[in-house]
């Protein structure tokens, strides 16, 4: 009895944790939750991490550079050469005075060798090296800020999207609803003989059309939800998105400062002048330390012996046929490159700010203008509407109003995601969040 209560209680919490999960999945994105999703399942975004994770594994190879190197290794030999032959009895100490040093026997050695090696300088090519992958590495963190930056943008764009491909539909199926009034108001007057049948069909075009445009919506508004779904990296199925975002501050911010690209374009001429040290460190001259322990044992002499080496070496290439030449010139231009692409940055960053600061100051303009407009074009249509009833305006006047009035709906809520876009892109061209700090 205990077991099965215990078994009942756990398929009751997996089954409340199941109707959880689903009741998760079936709230509406917001702009906060969207945001939030794309930047852990985008693919730019986890390509982006793993990138950062290579640059740290080059970090960790050119750390290696100035740790000693520990080796293990052995090998077998079988020789009747008198040198080789002669050395092999040496080292597994089992020389004898019978030996003939004419007729020195063949000999085999099973020689086992541990070897340490230690860097001592290597004319600045080392702490370059790390200084070149650190800075990738700083490079590779400011990439993938900047994905973010631009991946939420997009989200943020596409989200503003849906909201006014849905105040289209709002606009669509009010004149539908509205021409299917006055339809049945042109019918009346066509039964009381005051219309034209012509008028009539002329609202029953007006009508077919306002339904056309309404199935556009429609699919405009579903084609935004799958954009906004494919950026958040989700499977097809039930997908909603809320009726509102959040109003987001207009930044103050003057220059794009705040740019992760900014900072990785720094980077990558810190990363280049270390290129160019690491490749005139080719001239200078390198110092090392090594020492070795060597056990040797020979079946035919069964003999063995233990030795060990240690010492310094200096190598010095005077001459390597302008290799080291060619690799200074290479990492100079390289280095000239950065410094460009650098300035080419920076002009480009302060041309899209100026250009997003222009795009809000045109939204907002607009945005003042259409309220006055669709709240003028309601009048004159409800107007006409009145008139029309009464016998008083003819249908090509009602057609006339109501094609205003939908004009003047669809470019407000054009300006509306205009201006709310134009703050989106003036945050992302300033390098700052795409919402308010809670």
């Amino acid at each position: 009895m205990r077991w099965f209560r215990i078994t009942s209680l756990g398929q009751w919490l997996t089954g409340w944790a199941a109707v959880a999960l689903t009741a998760h999945a079936a709230e509406p994105w917001t702009l906060a939750r969207a945001l939030d999703q794309a930047l852990a399942h985008n693919p730019d975004a986890r390509v982006a991490v793993q990138r950062i994770a290579a640059a740290q594994a080059g970090l960790e190879q050119a750390n290696s550079a100035v740790w000693p190197k520990l080796q293990f290794q052995s090998s077998y030999t079988r020789t009747d050469n008198p040198m080789f032959s002669f050395g092999n009895i040496l080292n597994q100490q089992a020389f004898s005075p019978s030996i003939n040093f004419n007729q020195v026997p063949d000999t085999d050695d099973l020689n086992v060798k541990g070897l340490v090696t230690v860097p001592l300088y290597a004319g600045g090519q080392i702490s370059a090296g790390r200084t070149a992958a650190k800075a990738n590495t700083e490079v590779a963190r400011q990439n993938a800020e900047a994905v973010r930056n631009a991946l939420a943008f997009e989200v943020a764009r596409v989200f503003h999207t849906v909201l006014k491909t849905r105040e289209f539909i709002r606009a669509a199926e009010s004149v539908v609803k509205d021409y299917e009034t006055n339809l049945a108001i042109a019918n009346h007057r066509f039964q009381a003989g005051t219309l034209l049948r012509a008028d009539v069909l002329d609202v029953e075009v007006r009508l077919a059309q306002a339904r056309e445009d309404l199935v556009r919506a429609r699919n405009a508004n579903e084609l935004a939800r799958s954009a906004l779904r494919n950026l958040l990296g989700l499977d097809p199925g039930d997908f909603d998105v809320a009726d509102a975002a959040p109003a987001v501050a207009v930044p103050a911010t003057d220059g794009p400062s705040h740019r992760a690209e900014l900072v990785a374009s720094h980077q990558r001429m810190l990363a280049a002048e270390a290129g160019v040290r690491q490749s005139k460190g080719g001239y200078q001259p390198s110092l090392s330390a090594f020492g070795s322990l060597d056990y040797d044992y020979g079946w035919r002499t069964q003999g063995d012996g233990e030795s060990y080496t240690a010492g310094v070496l200096l190598q010095w290439n005077l001459w390597d046929g302008k290799l080291t030449r060619g690799k200074v010139h290479a990492a100079r231009a390289d280095l000239e490159t950065a410094r460009e692409e650098d300035r080419k940055l920076r002009l480009g960053l302060e041309l899209e700010a100026e250009q997003a600061r222009l795009n809000l100051k045109d939204a907002s303009e607009r945005l003042e203008v259409t309220a006055k407009s669709v709240a003028l074009a309601a009048e004159s249509a409800d107007l006409t509407r009145a008139r029309f009833e009464q016998g008083l305006a003819i249908p090509t006047q009602l057609i006339d109003a109501e094609t205003a009035l939908t004009a003047a709906r669809v470019r407000r809520a054009e300006a509306e995601t205009d201006q709310r876009i134009a703050v989106a892109a003036l945050r992302k061209a300033l390098g700052l969040p795409q919402l308010d700090a809670k």
